[in-house]
This record gives structure tokens, sequence and C-alpha cells, in this order.
């Protein structure tokens, strides 16, 4: 079952609750970009076990994380790491060049859920959920970044 519509957003709960139900929609392919993941529930139990459950939902699932600065990720973010270790032939995480961040946050799905927070300072954007057309143009920048992004957190993070 996809969900469709839209749904605004302007509060930190309710872009935690948008996170989530994106995580819960998707089946295949997620990806997320943010500076540093802090604002982010996956630290949280529940925003974990949807991490989780959508990693084993598929044997194809996939994780890509662009992050501008991960030092957050790899000294803060330990259930995010043990996700890591678990799955670690599903997640992949890249570090996106200063150069190319513009300070939004987003989670695209199955290319037809997109989350956008507009600025990493502020928790106002939308959710969009099952709207291929809307979401393509952007999953097609991201991919190109994508692209652009090096390896970064290791396979084995010490959380020190």
């Amino acid at each position: 079952m996809d969900p469709q519509g839209s749904i605004l957003f302007s509060s930190r709960g309710a872009f935690t609750e948008a996170i989530l139900t994106a995580v819960a929609a998707s089946r295949l392919d997620i990806m997320i970009a943010d500076r540093d993941f802090r604002d982010w529930p996956f630290e949280t139990l529940e925003g974990s076990q949807r991490l989780a459950a959508f990693l084993q939902g598929e044997p194809r699932a996939r994780l890509r994380v662009l992050v501008a600065e991960p030092d957050w990720v790899e000294r803060h973010a330990p259930r995010f790491a043990q996700l890591r270790q678990r799955h670690l032939a599903a997640i992949a995480c890249r570090q996106i060049p200063a150069e190319f961040y513009r300070g939004e946050s987003v989670l695209i799905a199955d290319r037809s859920h997109l989350l956008r927070r507009a600025h990493h300072d502020f928790f106002r954007g939308r959710l969009t959920l099952g709207m291929p057309a809307e979401v393509e143009p952007v999953a097609n920048r991201y991919d190109t970044l994508w692209q652009e992004s090096t390896d970064c957190l290791g396979p084995t993070t010490l959380g020190l």
C-alpha cells in the first residue's frame, strides 16, 4: 500500500513523524542527505526499528546516506553504527563535498516519496508520498551528488 499526498511540517515533532512515515512507506531504496543527521530520529528506538524493518523487509533494500559533516554520526550515533554492522552490504555512506552542500535535508524513497527540509536550521518542509513525477527531478540531482561524493564512515565505528 503506497499512500499518496503531500504533508507540510513546521516543527521538530512533525519533522520526525514525516521521516518515520516516509521510511515506513519505503520498500527498496532510501537516500538521505543532511548536514550531520543530529535532528533525525534514527538514534531513537522507534527510528532505528523502522530503519531495521525497512532493511529486513526486502533482500534488495538499500540505504544510501549523504552527509556533509560526518563527525556527529561517527561519535554520537551508536544505534546507527549497530545497524550498519548488521546490514553492512545494504548501507553506504558518503560525504558531500562542501562546495555542493546547500543546507537542505532530503529523504528520497523508491523514487516515489520525498521529504525536503529547506534548511537544516529550520524544521519547515514537505513530505510528498506516492508522486514519482515530483520526486524524479530531485532524485536525479541527488544521484549526481552521490557520484560526486566520497566514501566516509568506515565499516567499524568506535564511537569514541
